[in-house]
């Protein structure tokens, strides 16, 4: 490994030495309560912000036998998992199929959906043609959606028609002397050998031609398609059934797998109401511990860090109400908890989803500043004083979106969702915001917010007390919980003494070391503070899909001098 910067003509390459150990709290069974591990995870990322998951990592499927439309699926996906199913082979179709067993026959929802923008992919699931392509002069044309091969080169033609075609079998191609169409033609090559061909690069596109007639006419595995995943997974994996999708967008938009039809898939209205499918772990429980001693924040902070994970982090009721349980009885008062004032204001969601994601829908000019609270008019956001009285759009997790005709304030309005349903609803898909649009003024989730959890987590959950936290910080900056008042917080000095509430369990801590090597064209900057934070979130957001997310703490951890990534020349010299 480099000591120092070199420059590099092309491609750099970023090596942190020694990011910092990271906390999982959970056994592990041949490492329970060990050390350092000894192995070192080796991470490639691109900067352009690629990270995939290998196909090996399969993702968990959890069957939710409620019926619901396809937005309020995605939501309670979201709520409760981290989003519906997403499938990149036919071993996922398998699983899926597996996940609903035998107590349910129909079409169940997963997280396809039809997009706006068409685009091409290889139908074994490769996203690669931003890498490379072998088009013919004048290819791709825009009104062909299924590709061939032949003189070498890629060319387009009507899916319908009828051709030869070409197959993978795992060492190389077989080419059939059949007319088919395209979509006959890759579930032949599904059923008799892996699938129709996807070629990444020179070499592949040389060794296939070496294999077929150079005059012939052979469909390939290229295709084009507007479909796009509820998560924005790039796999273009697709399993339609005879005659699916449906050709016109509108009606038919949102994407169901039939489980008496071998798991194929085929599009509905997006409003039909049926069971559905989520990927992700089950949000499993911090495990807390109530400190019997009296501290200012910064000091139980330290103290939960040395000893635990950190000062206590809440996403839910449940956890409010665990925390409320496990101090020791008898005391009444308030207790420490992760959330500091930040000073940097976020909108974020009262379902604890976190900051907005991709879609936003503010009306023009807005937030204008008019408040802290957001209401939704005819499906579209503005900001308003959180003391306005509106009626409200509650989430529930089993029956999905309820409107709510009583006018409350913001404040009241989320009391009343939590107790009688889940949260305030979360808007954060084209198809949820539809939903709405007929609507005049109501509130939905939205609010404004600057505090921040001591562990990072992005999770916006709060459960203030009515008159909390005040307009100004001069009472404080630190978050506490009270005892006495089911569980519900308030701002605080940070100076002030008193006990507090760690999370993680000390004798379940293993550490691992976890070497990134980060690659990107012409000049990058990778110790950049903010790129640094973006690198995490995205490693982050993988683990959360896998459920680990409240497992692990990562940080970067800094060399002697001072910097975490050291650049090196590509290809490395001396690694």
């Amino acid at each position: 490994m480099k000591s120092k910067k070199e420059k590099s003509s092309t491609v750099s390459q970023w090596v942190a030495q020694s990011p910092h150990s990271k906390k999982v709290t959970g056994s592990s069974p041949s490492r329970r309560g060990s050390g350092v591990m000894h192995e070192s995870l080796f991470m490639l990322l691109l900067l352009s912000g690629l990270l995939r998951m290998n196909s090996e990592l399969y993702r968990d499927y959890y069957f939710i036998n409620i019926r619901m439309s396809w937005p309020e699926a995605q939501s309670y996906c979201r709520a409760k998992y981290t989003d519906l199913a997403t499938a990149e082979s036919t071993d996922d179709v398998n699983r899926l199929l597996n996940s609903v067993g035998a107590q349910y026959n129909g079409s169940v929802w997963i997280g396809l959906k039809r997009g706006t923008q068409k685009r091409w992919g290889w139908s074994y699931g490769d996203n690669t043609i931003a890498q490379y392509t072998a088009w013919s002069n004048g290819e791709p044309s825009s009104t062909n959606e299924c590709g061939f091969l032949a003189y070498g080169n890629w060319r387009t033609y009507n899916c319908s028609d009828l051709i030869y075609f070409a197959c993978y079998n795992g060492t190389g191609y077989t080419m059939l002397t059949m007319w088919m169409n395209w979509t006959d033609a890759q579930s032949y090559c599904r059923k008799h050998y892996i699938d129709l061909p996807t070629i990444h690069n020179s070499t592949e596109l040389a060794q296939i031609n070496s294999a077929v007639s150079y005059n012939a006419w052979l469909w390939i595995g290229l295709f084009k398609d507007s479909w796009e995943w509820s998560d924005k997974w790039g796999w273009f994996f697709r399993y339609w059934a005879v005659g699916q999708p449906s050709p016109s967008a509108g009606s038919s938009d949102c994407v169901g797998m039939s489980t008496t039809n071998f798991g194929k898939w085929a599009s509905y209205s997006c409003g039909l109401q049926q069971p559905f499918i989520c990927y992700g772990g089950t949000k499993f429980p911090y495990i807390y511990q109530y400190v019997n001693k009296s501290m200012t924040w910064p000091d139980a902070q330290s103290y939960c860090r040395a000893r635990f994970t950190d000062l206590a982090t809440v996403d839910t009721m449940d956890d409010v109400n665990r925390l409320v349980n496990i101090v020791d009885p008898g005391f009444s008062g308030s207790v420490w908890i992760g959330l500091q004032n930040g000073g940097q204001n976020r909108w974020i969601w009262s379902l604890g989803n976190g900051v907005l994601s991709t879609y936003s829908f503010w009306n023009p000019g807005e937030p204008s500043g008019d408040g802290d609270c957001g209401s939704s008019t005819y499906g579209n956001w503005s900001d308003e004083s959180c003391s306005t009285v509106l009626p409200f759009l509650c989430f529930d997790d089993h029956t999905g979106f309820a409107i709510i005709n009583t006018a409350m304030t913001w404040r009241d309005a989320q009391s009343y969702c939590r107790h009688y349903h889940t949260d305030l609803a979360t808007i954060d898909s084209v198809d949820q915001q539809h939903m709405i649009s007929t609507q005049s003024t109501l509130w939905i989730g939205l609010f404004l917010d600057s505090w921040g959890w001591s562990d990072q987590d992005i999770l916006s959950f709060r459960y203030w007390a009515p008159d909390q936290p005040p307009l100004s910080s001069v009472s404080g900056d630190c978050a506490g919980l009270s005892t006495a008042d089911f569980g519900q917080w308030a701002q605080y000095s940070c100076n002030l003494q008193q006990n507090f509430i760690c999370y993680g369990d000390d004798s379940l801590i293993n550490k691992q070391i976890v070497h990134i090597k980060l690659s990107c064209k012409d000049k990058c900057t990778p110790n950049d503070p903010t790129l640094q934070t973006a690198f995490l979130n995205k490693i982050n957001e993988k683990l959360r899909s896998l459920g680990l997310e409240r497992k692990s703490k990562i940080s970067w951890k800094q060399s002697e001098d001072e910097e975490v990534f050291h650049e090196e020349t590509y290809p490395p010299t001396n690694y």
